[in-house]
């Protein structure tokens, strides 16, 4: 469940400007949807390709807005990969 106050700042980021839409999408997703996801996760939930989520997620990063919720197997791809939740 999302508190108020996680609310009210994400909000604050979309009013302002911090966040485009595509971020804003890949936020919520894993805010109220997911929790927390790898990329791929969040692909498919959006219906997207996962090249569009990465560099998003990238950009996230990039502002403290994502970090790392530790490792995922992802057995698709025979690799270890990013769990991602936001802050």
């Amino acid at each position: 469940m999302v508190n108020d106050k996680s609310i009210d700042s994400y909000n604050e980021l979309i009013a302002d400007g911090t966040i485009s839409t595509r971020q804003q999408q890949v936020m919520k997703c894993l805010k109220e949807e997911l929790g927390m996801g790898t990329n791929r996760m969040i692909a498919r939930t959006l219906g997207w390709d996962i090249n569009r989520v990465t560099g998003r997620i990238t950009e996230l990063r990039e502002k403290n807005l994502v970090v790392p919720a530790g490792d995922y197997y992802d057995e698709e791809t025979n690799r270890t990969v990013n769990m991602w939740k936001c802050l």
